[in-house]
């Protein structure tokens, strides 16, 4: 969901005030929509209602909708907001868009392209702002202007540079210069990231005596690592680090590299978690070693105590533990996982299915229904609390 601001409030724009519009949409859409708690405040009361819908459904409907698998909300954005600003083509072409862009999440080339997008917004939008300002105001000069200051800015604000006397200026300059930035920007950081994150998975590995296959798969699955990568992700993997200093060290740098992304903090240390977790249970050293990254990198302890209450549940009631027993699912599952799975048997246990069956089947089937829906409304209110 997270382009759904930018791509709104710049359809808007350009509908009623042209390229000015559709440039300040996309700049005000990532700043106050898809980089703020209004995304994911969307994306919980989507989840909601689609709950509701498949609790609704008599299953000669509900058999179609699970076909959409729930991604339905793309399609209905694009018909709504196309047929209100360009009426017909608008319903078609949006329609089409809402599908390829929210609807297929399982597309890994989308999925690069949304987060690429995010990434260059995320990282200029000192320079976009600048950029946009002399286009809006038809100067040249500010354009420039605007562009130049929005480079030093954006290297100040991810760098942690400080402001320099006069004297020093060629020198900064020669450091900050827009080309350089420019030609490194994007694929410079994405490799250091992607070093920084493979030490100290490695070093969590590590933790709890070695580094296991199912680690690395787990590393290779959440960063999407290329084939042109590999080699270098198993180098780092197969390299011992088992000081503490090297967690100093690469968490120091992970602390560069998200110094002014909170969000990219957060996913950052939920994607250890995942690395640390990948043998199923995490460890006392493990668990030492994430609080000391944590502190490091500044994360908010509440961010912290959030995501150890996902990954390390606390022991759970009885009836909590039935209802994960008759989903046929683990504790440690997410709230995605077990949806899925209760949309399975959902398919499987539905009366409606039973057309020909005798009265006492259905029933049978009924109960078995019920059990089902309740056991799934029971694990995910408790998940909707952590």
């Amino acid at each position: 969901m997270s382009p759904l601001g930018k791509l709104t409030l710049a359809l808007i724009g350009v509908r009623f005030f042209g390229l000015n519009g559709l440039l300040l949409g996309l700049f005000f859409g990532h700043m106050l929509i898809d980089k703020t708690f209004i995304i994911r405040k969307l994306e919980r009361l989507l989840n909601k209602a689609d709950d509701i819908i498949r609790l609704k459904l008599p299953y000669r409907y509900y058999r179609y909708y699970n076909r959409l698998d729930g991604n339905i909300w793309g399609k209905i954005w694009g018909m709504v907001l196309g047929a209100l600003l360009f009426g017909l083509p608008g319903f078609i072409l949006l329609f089409m868009a809402g599908q390829v862009i929210f609807d297929m999440p399982q597309n890994l080339e989308i999925r690069r392209v949304k987060k690429d997008t995010d990434h260059f917004f995320d990282n200029h939008w000192g320079a976009i702002f600048g950029l946009i300002l002399g286009i809006v105001l038809k100067s040249p000069v500010i354009v420039c202007i605007g562009v130049v200051i929005g480079f030093v800015a954006d290297y100040q604000r991810l760098e942690g540079a400080k402001l320099i006397p006069f004297k020093a200026l060629s020198g900064y300059w020669q450091k900050i210069n827009p080309l350089k930035l420019w030609r490194n920007a994007i694929g410079g950081e994405h490799r250091r990231y992607l070093e920084v994150m493979a030490a100290l998975s490695a070093l969590l590995a590590e933790a709890d005596g070695k580094v296991t296959a199912k680690e690395k798969e787990a590393f290779a699955q959440i960063f999407a690592v290329k084939p042109k990568q590999k080699s270098l992700v198993a180098d780092i993997f197969n390299t011992p680090r088992r000081h503490l200093r090297d967690v100093e060290t690469y968490a120091g740098r992970l602390e560069e590299l998200t110094r002014f992304n909170d969000d990219l903090k957060e996913s950052s240390l939920e994607n250890l978690f995942k690395i640390a977790a990948a043998n199923e249970k995490i460890s006392d050293n493990q668990l030492d070693m994430l609080k000391k990254i944590a502190e490091i990198i500044n994360l908010d302890e509440v961010v912290f105590t959030k995501l150890k209450k996902i990954f390390i549940p606390k022991p759970i009631s009885k009836k909590l533990a039935h209802c994960y027993e008759i989903l046929g699912m683990p504790h440690n599952a997410s709230l995605e996982e077990i949806k899925a799975k209760w949309k399975k048997l959902i398919m499987i246990y539905h009366p409606d299915k039973l057309t020909n069956a005798s009265s006492k089947e259905k029933d049978k089937a009924t109960a078995k229904m019920a059990e089902i829906n309740l056991a799934y409304q029971e694990i995910a209110k408790v998940k909707g609390k952590e």
